[in-house]
């Protein structure tokens, strides 16, 4: 539970029915931020109907060459689009990009922070080029 009785509640990834009152079943506090986060970083640009901004196409990066220009393009985007769509929940601290080449494999750490209960927290993504 976040403090000062802060509440925040978004729709799981996958949808499940509460057996008892066959409600949905809600992520809550800061799992729902985590998840959030998580969904914002892996959508790709255009794919949300309705919203063609919305997404960071991250997997695009994964065939370009791994330079700091590379970085700071995704990082300013998924800055933007973090900021754009949780700007009134969090502040941004920091985000790295991390290359695995042998792996095919581009680690995004996210570090943030909820002012309105004081917590900082990160979230890890890691994006795989599969074959």
């Amino acid at each position: 539970m976040l403090k000062k009785n802060i509440s925040y509640a978004d729709i799981p990834f996958f949808i499940s029915r509460n057996s008892f009152t066959n409600d949905l079943n809600l992520t809550r506090d800061l799992n729902a931020i985590r998840q959030s986060i998580k969904n914002i970083t892996m959508t790709n640009a255009g794919a949300r109907a309705f919203d063609y901004r919305f997404g960071c196409s991250i997997y695009d990066y994964l065939f370009e060459n791994f330079t700091i220009d590379m970085i700071v393009r995704a990082q300013s985007t998924i800055a933007g689009n973090i900021q754009r769509y949780e700007g009134s929940r969090v502040g941004i601290n920091d985000i790295k990009i991390i290359n695995n080449a042998k792996a095919n494999e581009i680690n995004i750490v996210v570090d943030y922070n909820i002012p309105d209960a004081g917590i900082s927290d990160i979230v890890s993504v890691s994006i795989l080029r599969t074959r």
